[in-house]
């Protein structure tokens, strides 16, 4: 009960209302975590998924941002394409979606989840985590 008064102090109200804001943010972020029906893979994680003859592997950046490097034999759609284009990529394959950092891509995951893919991967850290750990990129 001391506790509450504390809380509903006038000189505490702005402290209180941070708190419960925050407290609010951090389970809206693990219930989002929860509720995420693809998965976040890192480099070498989407080499072990390239062994694999049902792959898609998606790049979801602009066209100019291809002239820095893409990885080889995948499907360039911009992220903006996408949605009208989702009948052209085939929902019983694994797809697994990058961007230049993997934000743009988890936006796309989340996107073909909820359009019955079911096997969907986002690369985490996108083009930059892939050449930074050194793997191959075609120009």
């Amino acid at each position: 009960m001391e506790i509450l008064e504390f809380l509903l102090n006038d000189e505490q109200i702005f402290t209180t209302i941070t708190l419960v804001v925050l407290i609010a943010l951090l389970i809206g972020n693990i219930v989002a975590d929860k509720l995420k029906k693809y998965e976040e893979v890192d480099a070498n994680g989407a080499i072990s998924l390239m062994d694999e003859k049902d792959l898609i592997v998606l790049d979801v950046r602009e066209t100019k941002e291809r002239k820095a490097g893409h990885i080889a034999n995948d499907v360039h759609i911009p992220l903006s394409k996408v949605k009208n284009k989702l009948d052209t990529l085939d929902n019983s394959k694994k797809v697994l979606v990058y961007c230049r950092s993997g934000s743009r891509s988890s936006h796309i995951a989340g996107l073909l989840t909820r359009n019955n893919f079911e096997q969907v991967y986002n690369l985490k850290g996108g083009i930059q985590a892939w050449k930074k750990a050194n793997l191959p990129i075609k120009i």
